[in-house]
């Protein structure tokens, strides 16, 4: 990683500039014991890394506005201008040098992205003709990599008036990454990643958890991933697990996994084919050992998932145009699930959950997608791309899940709308069934109401309010299960209670408030919230049931220049919590990163009920 220092003279025994180096990087170290210098460069090194001051949204800016004036201009030369990680304010900063040691030694720990690692997720050339919405979909593509912060391309004018030159801005996210999320004097669980290995777009995880109230303590898990491979825009990644967290297919199990995943994003609007596959071989791990072993499911299952779309009608032109009308596009996905091996225990031989199952869907799908450039939704001052727009799908299919065969029909819709004071609305409703012999059973009715509000100033900081509604509901039931409401199915915080039903009501409410606070990079999101939630578990009727309630109030933290989840401190109250769950929840934990769903196409699926 560190080249050695080379001898200024052949004839020297021992090269004076290596000793006059070693002697430099043992004073720096020295230096660094002073605590008050140690704390000056820190400040500056965080200082640094801010992002820009924030202003209000009222100028949620449309994405690809910038490059219209250009459209049908030939770019001459495609330039490239990578970011250091530790480097300036913004990515707009063109202005920014530093003297300071320690910066320049933490940005030679990290491999900047290839130059070809970006020019193959280019969705242009050199002599191509600049298309405004193809460009704004290609930084928005860059942007929400895994190991870009953030990315601009930007029109640069020549002396000719049909000609144009861009240039490809990027900055990295810090490659190497580590979450701690468990840690006590009987158990730890610890994960460590590198996001972009080399600079070459891919990513390397291994990580480990170790308790000793287990009979298997010790568990474990590692995956690699190649991004864009070949320049396809197909995500590969090729792992194994111990840990249970490869979604386990029931409660009360702990699971291992094997398995393979590629996926092929909706990568730009004017795509055409998107799809994905996944092989995995799953089974069930002794955890409990004796005197419970007769709790343990031994089991051993294969699935397999594959799902592919085609967009035969699309609203872009190749001359930067686009005509007011949505993409049409049909889908198709199948899945297979194979126990090479059953429960033993009577009760679970009869269970759906522990039967083979395959099912075919296919889906017709209409959709307008388009996106504002924003900040501070649900990140700490990165660029976020807000979609608004409507999709709307009908699906169909069949499922043999037991040996019952079923008929699917489902209607799934979604807007999203910028509303006239700056905020975001979106609302979404399905309807689905299956049918069996004509009769309708496991049908689910879903509705979602969800309000964003404009970014507000409160003094030296902003605000923002998140409010979201929430109904779903399963008349004539079959093989699904009631539903519950712990964390998030309903009230953050409940996580063993024993109320359950098929009709369930949700309201959710949180103010966030982003500080101006900064400690040596980290920020700080302080949020309070209202849940509200009933379950139709003693009236078949939802609104004559208790309503559940909880307050929270609490503080995320993060560094948006660094591999790590989000710190997440808070604290939450029930005034008539259900039983199996407690008064008073406090939380200290990590969260992953949230963003909106940039990609229109997605696998089809039976709408969801749990």
């Amino acid at each position: 990683m560190f080249a050695a220092p080379q001898a200024c003279a052949q004839s020297d025994t021992i090269p004076r500039q290596g000793k006059r180096w070693f002697k430099k990087f043992n004073d720096y170290v020295d230096s660094l014991k002073n605590r008050r210098f140690r704390d000056s460069v820190l400040f500056k090194l965080s200082r640094h890394n801010d992002p820009p001051p924030s202003i209000d949204d009222s100028s949620m800016i449309r994405s690809e506005q910038g490059f219209l004036p250009y459209t049908g201009k030939v770019i001459r030369h495609v330039y490239y201008r990578k970011i250091k990680v530790f480097g300036p304010r913004n990515i707009n900063d063109t202005t920014f040098t530093t003297s300071m040691k320690l910066i320049h030694f933490a940005n030679r720990l990290h491999f900047d992205s290839e130059e070809w690692v970006i020019r193959q997720a280019l969705f242009f050339r050199a002599k191509d003709t600049i298309n405004a919405y193809e460009l704004a979909d290609n930084e928005r593509y860059l942007r929400n990599r895994p190991f870009i912060q953030d990315a601009r391309i930007r029109v640069l004018e020549t002396p000719y008036s049909d000609s144009v030159d861009i240039q490809v801005v990027t900055k990295d996210i810090f490659e190497y990454g580590a979450d701690l999320s468990e840690l006590s004097p009987t158990a730890a669980a610890l994960r460590v990643s590198n996001t972009n290995l080399f600079g070459a777009g891919q990513a390397l995880m291994a990580g480990f958890r170790w308790n000793n109230s287990w009979s298997r303590q010790l568990g474990t898990e590692a995956r690699y991933t190649k991004y864009n491979l070949m320049g396809t825009f197909m995500d590969v990644s090729l792992g194994y697990t111990t840990l249970n967290n490869q979604q386990p297919m029931d409660t009360g199990v702990y699971e291992g996994s094997y398995y393979l995943q590629i996926t092929r994003p909706l990568y730009r609007n004017s795509a055409k084919v998107a799809g994905g596959l996944t092989i995995a071989k799953n089974f069930s791990i002794n955890v409990l050992g004796p005197p419970r072993d007769s709790l343990y499911r031994d089991y051993v299952y294969k699935a397999l998932d594959v799902w592919g779309g085609y967009s035969f009608r699309n609203r872009y032109t190749k001359d930067g145009h686009f005509d007011d009308r949505p993409n049409l596009a049909l889908l198709f996905r199948y899945y297979n699930l194979h126990f090479d091996k059953k429960p033993d225990q009577e009760i679970y031989i009869k269970d759906p959950i522990y039967n083979d199952r395959h099912y075919y869907l296919g889906q017709f799908l209409i959709f307008k997608q388009d996106f504002f450039k924003s900040h501070q939704f649900f990140g700490f001052g990165r660029t976020e791309d807000i979609p608004y727009g409507y999709s709307a799908g009908l699906s169909a299919g069949w499922e043999n899940w037991t040996g019952r065969k079923r008929f699917y029909t489902g209607l799934e819709a979604e807007k999203y709308w910028h509303t006239k004071f700056n905020g975001l609305l979106s609302a979404a409703i399905g309807v689905s069934s299956f049918w069996q012999r004509n009769v309708s059973e496991d049908a689910v009715i879903h509705a979602n109401v969800s309000y964003y509000s404009k970014l507000m100033r409160l003094r030296s900081w902003h605000w923002r309010q998140f409010t979201s509604v929430d109904y779903l509901g399963n008349p004539n039931n079959y093989f699904y299960k009631p539903l519950s409401i712990n964390l998030e199915n309903g009230i953050w915080g409940f996580r063993h209670t024993r109320v359950n039903g098929y009709h369930r009501l949700n309201v959710r409410s949180e103010s966030v408030f982003y500080s101006n606070w900064k400690v040596y990079g980290f920020k700080f999101n302080w949020f309070a919230s209202i849940e509200a939630s009933q379950l139709s578990h003693k009236e078949n009727f939802l609104l004559k049931n208790p309503v559940y309630t909880g307050f929270g109030l609490g503080l995320r933290i993060r560094n948006e220049n660094l591999n790590l989840n989000t710190l997440k401190l808070a604290s939450y109250f029930y005034p008539n919590p259900p039983p199996g769950a407690r008064r008073l929840f406090l939380e200290v934990t990590t969260v992953v990163d949230f963003r909106f769903d940039i990609f229109a196409m997605r696998a089809p699926s039976f709408l969801r009920f749990y």
